[in-house]
């Protein structure tokens, strides 16, 4: 669903609540969005998925309805449905080419919580994993949930900023200081960075891939 889209059934929503001829700047207004902000996000096609999703649970909207259906008319009553939104990051892992900073865009999903409680991480991150270095654990091409409030555990998988880029290895401390980066796949060496030359992301605690 575009952007233009869902401001158009938020708009019919407020109009029933009695606000006529409703404009974006009212939609922006009931999300709490600076409306220069929500412009620029309608241009981009950027959907505030929380925000919206938070308006719908305080009007009993169903978020199915909402999202999938054409009419709002007979709207369903709103399920007993708990969600989480992910941010999925615009970078790729891995290979290295990139770096996870506050200037890579990201867009939002909305996943149930049955598959965040699944990963035992309520609030986590999705990276997309490219190569085979991770193989046969990760698959080249996919999807990785990076929870960045766990701690760092010897020899767990984490995603990981260094000088050559963001990597998902599994990482050991280094008798030489610093930690080396370690690949499943055996043809790849293990790589060894001193402290200053990487930054841990976060852990992997699980991943998404085709068969």
């Amino acid at each position: 669903m575009q952007m233009t889209e869902i401001t158009d059934k938020l708009k019919f929503i407020l109009q029933k609540e009695g606000i006529k001829n409703a404009k974006d700047s009212d939609v922006a207004k009931i999300l709490n969005i600076n409306p220069d902000t929500f412009y620029s996000m309608k241009f981009r096609n950027s959907i505030p998925y929380k925000q919206i999703l938070n308006f719908l649970n305080e009007r009993n909207i169903n978020i199915n309805t909402f999202f999938y259906e054409n009419s709002l008319e007979n709207n369903t009553p709103a399920f007993d449905l708990n969600y989480n939104v992910l941010k999925y990051y615009d970078v790729n892992a891995s290979m290295g080419g990139g770096a996870l900073n506050d200037n890579v865009s990201f867009s939002e999903v909305i996943i149930d919580e049955k598959l965040s409680d699944f990963f035992g991480s309520k609030d986590c991150d999705i990276i997309p994993c490219i190569g085979d270095s991770m193989e046969p654990e990760i698959k080249d091409d996919s999807l990785c949930l990076v929870d960045k409030n766990k701690g760092f555990k010897d020899g767990g998988v984490f995603a990981v900023n260094t000088r050559d880029g963001l990597f998902i290895k599994q990482i050991f401390k280094s008798n030489k200081g610093g930690v080396y980066l370690h690949s499943f796949n055996l043809s790849y060496a293990d790589v060894h960075y001193q402290n200053g030359d990487f930054l841990i992301v976060g852990k992997v605690v699980g991943t998404i891939s085709r068969i």
